[in-house]
């Protein structure tokens, strides 16, 4: 675990009950990622597309790199089998403060970079 993965943007999830743990920070304009134990990295300036969609059981955002490549950040976290979380093991729980602050990080920085672009 990067100590970054629990910066002010970043934002830590597991989007299914069986899934890997999952981990999305910014560090000036790269957004690095973690994915259970495989890591990356892509600059803010390479994402075309960013969508977040409202759903019932908590709000998602897609980022779309310009080589098709995309990236789910999910605000639902559930909690797994490992150490710490045991005791809560199938319940789930929005993590809705470090998924808005890194989602209107990105944006923001996105159009600061890309203003034309944007709109």
């Amino acid at each position: 675990m990067d100590a970054q993965e629990f910066s002010k943007y970043g934002h830590v999830f597991r989007p299914g009950l069986f899934r890997r743990r999952r981990a999305f920070w910014l560090d000036g304009h790269i957004l690095h990622w973690r994915k259970g134990r495989v890591k990356g990295h892509v600059p803010l300036s390479a994402i075309m597309d960013v969508v977040v969609t409202e759903r019932a059981g908590g709000a998602v955002c897609r980022l779309v790199e310009a080589n098709g490549q995309t990236h789910r950040i999910c605000e639902r976290h559930w909690f797994g089998w490992e150490v710490g979380e045991r005791h809560r093991f199938g319940t789930s729980e929005l993590h809705s403060a470090t998924f808005a602050s890194l989602v209107s990080a990105i944006r923001r920085r996105m159009n600061k970079e890309r203003p034309a672009e944007r709109g």
